[in-house]
């Protein structure tokens, strides 16, 4: 799939789309977790493989419905970096050069950008793109 940049202003437009997707995300990663966490022992083998395949079934499941959500967020141009908190960048252009716009859960709009060589611990309030950009 071809890298998609966005402006500022399309990524603002999708954070809706992008906040429910990462909730589901992150629901999912959860109950994948918890699935994988859980330890059963069995009197007999058919209970052993009945039980086994049913969470297999149920991690696969689990595990298409993730992708299929990130996949989603990629189209939008936007890549998931954690998912236990919800922080994305989204591709975007700046003085010719890509670098990624920053925006986490819990945060009204995006407010930060960050070269794409660097990351979160480097990130620069998004009004420095504004200020060189009029």
């Amino acid at each position: 799939m071809k890298k998609r940049y966005v402006t500022i202003e399309e990524a603002e437009n999708s954070l809706s789309e992008v906040r429910e997707s990462l909730k589901k995300i992150m629901k999912l990663s959860e109950n994948i977790s918890v699935l994988q966490s859980v330890e059963i022992s069995y009197d007999n083998e058919y209970d052993e493989l009945f039980t086994e395949t049913k969470t297999n079934h149920e991690f696969h499941k689990l595990s298409s419905e993730l992708h299929r959500e990130l996949h989603k967020l990629i189209k939008i141009g936007c890549i998931v970096r954690d998912i236990n908190v919800g922080l994305v960048d989204f591709f975007s252009r700046f003085e010719g050069r890509d670098i990624f716009l920053c925006w986490e859960m819990g945060e009204e709009s995006i407010s930060h950008w960050h070269e794409v060589s660097e990351g979160y611990e480097t990130r620069k309030p998004i009004f420095e793109i504004y200020n060189e950009e009029q």
